[in-house]
């Protein structure tokens, strides 16, 4: 790896913005009027998601809460419900506790610099720059993981990720324009993003090529590096389709902090690793095998077996008909579409 140096940050700079100018992907939140409550959600949205998958739940959240007002005065579970499909739950709570905090201590209003975005809930080191640079062109390092492959292709960084971020970021800084923050944000996630891909770098396209290290010695795939993964660990468990004569479902509300908090599911056995063992939550007579479904969480794997059995009476707090239900979450969502096939 050679010094930052060794790419010219001006002539970088121009050529990237540049290659930007001729065309880009057009972005609800990407137009230069776009609010920074905006700009912010769909940040949130875009964790662990596709730019593709956000967009029509962006547009419906934003139809349900227009401003950060109507977001900070809804019920938790009326913004669970206008999150469900998207996954990764506590961001949503995250969201929700932010717009709460903007609206008591900013009277409404996002500070401006990075450093003082970084205060609020649930925004770290990349949504706080993203913000300072695209809603109010304010210097900041914006390096999200399309930024980690380009930098790391750039400089041919041998550290592994997660240990290289530090390098990464301080190599980023160095190229980042101070004079248009917004261009720039938005040019190198670009560029990551459509041409300097995980597995199939365009790299005859690159406006940046020919300072690429990677690119000179033909090895741009195996950047960056990672530290080998470890084995995922894979739970099993069993979940109760609990139905009354009229079709209504019997679902229960998860606690209020923790994973997936708030949000309704189906009675389970236990289906968090080192979770206590739990019994139906009525005695149950006859049960049917409903299959089960596979889900993947981010540190472990869940087989989960699907029962069903009719009951003759579901408690009013825990009765809901199936074109009425509560947020769930993509687990459950899954596993109650599974279940009612079979029954």
């Amino acid at each position: 790896m050679n010094t930052p140096n060794h790419i010219p940050a001006e002539k970088f700079q121009t050529a990237l913005l540049g290659w930007y100018a001729r065309g880009h992907r057009a972005m609800p939140w990407r137009d230069e009027n776009a609010s920074p409550y905006h700009i912010w959600l769909a940040e949130v949205m875009l964790q662990q998601t596709t730019v593709t998958a956000v967009i029509p739940y962006y547009q419906r959240f934003l139809h349900r809460f227009p401003t950060l007002q109507s977001l900070a005065e809804a019920p938790i579970d009326d913004v669970l419900q206008h999150w469900q499909g998207l996954g990764y739950y506590r961001r949503a709570h995250m969201l929700h506790k932010c717009a709460q905090t903007l609206m008591r201590d900013h009277n409404g209003q996002f500070p401006v610099t990075e450093a003082e975005l970084l205060n609020l809930p649930g925004l770290g080191p990349y949504t706080a720059a993203v913000i300072a640079a695209t809603a109010f062109n304010t210097a900041a390092n914006v390096v999200d993981g399309n930024v980690e492959r380009v930098i790391s292709r750039l400089y041919r960084v041998q550290q592994e990720l997660p240990a290289a971020r530090t390098t990464l970021r301080n190599l980023a800084d160095h190229l980042a324009s101070p004079a248009e923050p917004r261009l720039y944000a938005n040019a190198i996630m670009e560029l990551g993003s459509q041409v300097c891909t995980p597995t199939t770098p365009q790299c005859l396209l690159c406006p940046v090529a020919q300072w690429c290290e990677a690119n000179q010695h033909g090895d741009q795939t195996t950047y960056p590096r990672k530290a080998p993964k470890k084995q995922t660990p894979h739970h099993t468990a069993t979940a109760w389709l609990i139905t009354d004569a009229s079709g209504h479902i019997y679902l229960q509300q998860r606690p209020a902090t923790g994973l997936l908090a708030s949000l309704y599911e189906l009675p389970h056995s236990g289906w968090e690793p080192k979770s206590t063992p739990q019994q139906a939550p009525l005695m149950l007579e006859t049960q049917t095998e409903c299959g089960s479904i596979t889900h993947v969480f981010s540190h472990f794997k869940l087989t989960l077996n699907l029962l069903h059995t009719e009951v003759t009476n579901i408690p009013a707090a825990n009765r809901f008909h199936p074109e009425a239900l509560p947020a769930l979450s993509t687990l459950m969502r899954k596993a109650l579409t599974h279940a009612l096939k079979q029954t």
